[in-house]
């Protein structure tokens, strides 16, 4: 079962930062206590090894049998200073030559290291080495010391470290709360700020001055998102109050017409005549309608479907041929260069180009010449239209691909009908993974839209 860590940051910050000293101490505190117990085991081992070898050089210099009273006045001198430690020596028989009784056990852990229990009990470690073989043939000279004076000071020292590790830990647990909340500090300032960010107030921003690197970053990315909430609320609220306006006329209209027909009797070519006239209103309300529903599936992400491969050049010639009245009653030409393979749904690219050759058309003046361009660029597919005329002010290019868009100045005689057709150019160059484009100079506008196409093409 997996266990649940606390939901607050606060707490499991802190919680984790115990863990890690409760750790760390009992890794450091076990590895000290290891190298004291070394030490000490050492030191004890060094004393040992230095009263063996003397007690060797003693039986190695007594001469003769003759001087072993001599011998063991000269070990019970020696060990008068040391209470703790002890010393046998022993002949092949296994009796004792010197020293008291032979210890209850006796195990040798290494050739010359041994640990022994004395029959009084008590547990001692030493050396043990073989005896001068002159004196005492396969005996053996053994010199130990008491391990409980080691065992009482290296059970002080754990205790004492035991308690400097508690209390290291809990420091370091309440300095953690201390540390974690004062970092965490700006996280609350910024939920306050959120929180007071409403539909009616989209102006406030995350404050990232003097704020940490790790937040700022968050707080930047909150900040964009904001921006583009503001920017998509204001473009909702523009766009209900336009399409308002657009609808108000035509119903106005047609309520108007028909409350004067219902006025009076009619004669039937009248009433004919106010049907046809809401008939066309109606269709015109109903294009409005279905292109904006079309421009809502886009914003929900909808992409092109039906692809297939076809050269452009004769679905450009389509859409010339169905604006060949019109092109011809405003006195312009229809040129085309380039000609290109692309990935695409036919039906939306040539709406597409039905919408830019329209805008075209209301802004060249008579006698010019409109040109339609396609070519091919890494993976994109770019399909532009040209036309001479009244350049678009520069402080509408950003603006012309939004709905309703009518702009300012010079770019009121250049647009009529509902300001949908370019805002529709744009969503279908983004069905299809590209983007919308304008440029507009002294001598001519561009329109155009790309449509990525990442297929490999074979050049011949």
């Amino acid at each position: 079962m997996r266990l649940a860590l606390p939901r607050s940051m606060t707490l499991r910050l802190t919680l984790l930062l115990a863990t890690i000293a409760l750790l760390l101490s009992c890794f450091a505190g076990a590895m000290l206590f290891w190298a004291l117990a070394k030490k000490v085991e050492q030191q004890d081992m060094s004393e040992v090894g230095g009263k063996l070898e003397l007690v060797s050089h003693l039986v190695d210099t007594m001469g003769s049998l003759a001087n072993l009273p001599e011998l063991t006045k000269t070990l019970n001198n020696m060990l008068a200073g040391h209470p703790n430690m002890r010393v046998w020596i022993v002949d092949a028989d296994n009796s004792v030559v010197y020293g008291s009784n032979l210890p209850a056990t006796f195990t040798r852990l290494r050739p010359d290291k041994v640990f022994l229990t004395t029959t009084d009990n008590v547990e001692m470690h030493g050396q043990s080495v073989p005896a001068n073989p002159a004196f005492f043939p396969g005996g053996f000279v053994t010199v130990a010391i008491d391990k409980r004076p080691a065992s009482i000071f290296l059970a002080g020292y754990g205790t004492a470290l035991v308690a400097i590790c508690t209390l290291w830990i809990g420091l370091t647990g309440l300095l953690s709360a201390w540390a974690v909340r004062r970092t965490l500090a700006p996280i609350a300032r910024l939920s306050a700020q959120a929180a007071s960010i409403h539909p009616g107030n989209l102006t406030v921003r995350l404050d990232v001055d003097d704020m940490d690197d790790e937040l700022k970053a968050f707080a930047v990315s909150f900040n964009r998102t904001l921006d583009r909430l503001q920017a998509s609320y204001e473009q909702m609220e523009a766009f209900n109050a336009n399409v308002a306006h657009e609808l108000r006329t035509p119903l106005t209209t047609m309520i108007s017409g028909t409350q004067i027909i219902l006025s009076s009797d009619r004669s039937t070519e009248e009433l004919t005549e106010i049907l046809t006239s809401n008939l066309e209103e109606l269709e015109e309300l109903k294009a409005l309608v279905n292109d904006m529903l079309f421009l809502a599936r886009v914003d929900g992400g909808e992409l092109a479907t039906d692809l297939s491969v076809f050269p452009l050049k004769p679905e450009i010639a389509k859409v010339a041929d169905y604006y060949e009245a019109s092109l011809e009653q405003a006195q312009l030409t229809l040129a085309t260069h380039g000609n290109c393979e692309v990935l695409a749904n036919p039906g939306l690219v040539r709406r597409a180009l039905a919408n830019l050759i329209s805008n075209a058309v209301r802004a060249t003046p008579p006698g010019e010449t409109i040109t339609i361009e396609c070519s091919r660029s890494d993976a994109e597919v770019h399909i532009s239209v040209r036309n001479p005329g009244q350049p678009i002010d520069y402080s509408d290019l950003p603006f012309i691909f939004d709905r309703f868009y009518r702009g300012n100045g010079n770019r009121n005689a250049r647009t009529d009908g509902y300001g949908l057709g370019l805002a529709i150019v744009s969503a279908i160059a983004r069905m299809h993974r590209g983007k919308a484009y304008a440029f507009s100079s002294e001598r001519e506008t561009k329109v155009g839209f790309s449509i990525a196409d990442d297929r490999t093409i074979t050049k011949t």
